[in-house]
């Protein structure tokens, strides 16, 4: 640093003795522990063997000397709390920012150098930038945000929604009927012709005597579905390998290939590959909404299956809906683009889970893709609701999306339909997915022709 002694000595002489300043009680304890350990040092220096360094010739100036870098460690923390005050110091601290905490550094928004000199401090740039940092952060939500947090910010989006119960919120008749209707063959009271009982009894099933409809007011109605319902070999499988997906924890793939693209087709298709009417499903875990109706400031959502309707080829309902894609987002009729959605409404829309998941994730994504769907309708209150099928596991429930009187999606939840683990709750599942494919056909497609492409 100096070139000899005498320099040494002009240097100390011109500071101020530390010990005739006071000293907060936690650095004069550093100050004590830095002397005790000054002092052991310099006992281990005086028996090592000095090596020769040549002489300085002037004293180095101290702003020319360049600062030594190294990481920023603990102490350098403390030292900016508890050392010296500017008080103590030769006032160039004066002209430093305070650090802040490792984590508020975090948020810091780097502080552009463009700035004039009516531009404000470093330290207000950064105050600002935090601050627009933390709204920013807490205006929006992401798919890792929690359950609880994406309702609410869905609640308080004007391009979300919210969820309430049909016990509670009042909802159009024509839903109200449909729910009734769907709750009772929930229920498996008299969803099964009474000419099947002795068939079914001879093959070893264990559906019980109430399944079977004896009433002679309703009876012929209970008849007319009997063509259109499984094997009982069928549902035996189908409950064999439900049963499997659950003890063997097998994943969401497993449970609808296995379990749920099979009852779909049961109901929906005349073989594997294809429907020869007008309802027809497709599996969709890829289908995105469109960005003109997804929800602002909030993550977007999919679902696994969609039920649309596919219109007769050559119908003004099909060259109508080819002559208003034109001048739609995406050129889709739906709020999304993917496959044959671009030509074909989509009527409803299916979530699956694996047992076990939580159940808030799949109203999140439904209530979201519903919200949406509603965006892409012309709102003209023909369509008073739009259905939705919740599957967990084994459990399939109905839900239902209307709009309140500001036009805001609300999910109503839930109807159980059936279950793919017993034999009633087979048969009873499609019964209720029969309701609903004549529900779309006789109800959603006049509404959607007379909202969407007014024929």
């Amino acid at each position: 640093m100096f070139a000899t002694e005498a320099g040494v000595a002009r240097w100390l002489s011109s500071t101020t003795d530390p010990k005739d300043q006071p000293l907060p009680p936690f650095a004069a304890d550093r100050a004590k522990t830095s002397e005790t350990r000054q002092r052991k040092r310099q006992k281990r220096v005086r028996h090592r063997h000095k090596i020769p360094s040549p002489p300085t010739s002037e004293p180095v100036p101290n702003a020319a000397m360049p600062s030594p870098s190294r990481k920023r460690t603990r102490t350098d923390d403390h030292d900016s709390y508890d050392g010296s005050s500017s008080a103590h110091s030769d006032g160039r601290n004066n002209e430093i920012t305070p650090r802040p905490g490792r984590f508020q550094q975090l948020e810091l928004v780097p502080f552009s150098a463009d700035r004039g000199t009516n531009s404000p401090s470093r330290s207000s740039a950064s105050t600002q930038s935090v601050s627009a940092s933390n709204q920013s952060r807490h205006g929006t939500v992401s798919n890792k945000s929690s359950p609880s947090k994406q309702f609410r910010n869905a609640e308080m989006k004007e391009t979300g929604f919210y969820v309430g119960s049909f016990s509670r919120q009042p909802h159009p008749e024509s839903l109200r009927a449909l729910r009734i209707e769907l709750r009772d063959i929930g229920l498996g009271n008299g969803i099964l012709p009474a000419s099947l009982e002795i068939e079914l009894r001879s093959l070893g099933s264990e559906i019980p005597r109430f399944a079977f409809d004896k009433d002679e007011a309703t009876r012929a109605n209970t008849e007319e579905i009997a063509t259109s319902l499984p094997p009982f070999s069928w549902v035996k499988r189908l409950v064999d390998r439900a049963v499997e997906c659950q003890n063997d924890r097998e994943g969401e793939a497993s449970w609808n290939a296995d379990v749920h693209a099979p009852v779909l087709e049961q109901v929906f298709r005349s073989d594997r590959f294809g429907s020869q009417g007008m309802v027809d499903f497709r599996y969709c875990p890829s289908a995105q909404i469109l960005p003109a109706y997804k929800p602002r400031d909030a993550p977007s959502k999919m679902v696994d299956f969609c039920l649309f309707i596919r219109p007769e080829c050559g119908s003004p309902e099909e060259q109508a809906i080819k002559a208003i894609r034109h001048s739609r987002s995406g050129q889709s009729i739906n709020h999304t683009d993917l496959g044959n959605f671009c030509e074909h409404p989509i009527a409803l829309s299916i979530e699956t889970k694996r047992p076990g998941e939580q159940g808030d994730n799949a109203m999140l994504q439904m209530g979201t893709w519903h919200s949406a769907q509603w965006r892409s309708l012309r709102r003209r209150r023909t369509i008073e609701f739009l259905p939705g099928l919740i599957v967990q596991g084994h459990a399939w429930q109905f839900v239902a999306s209307i709009l309140d009187k500001s036009g805001k999606s609300l999910l109503l939840e839930t109807v159980p339909l059936g279950r793919t683990d017993t034999e009633i709750g087979v048969y009873s599942l499609v019964v209720a997915l029969l309701r609903l494919s004549r529900w779309i056909v006789e109800e959603y497609w006049p509404a959607f022709v007379e909202d969407m492409l007014v024929v």
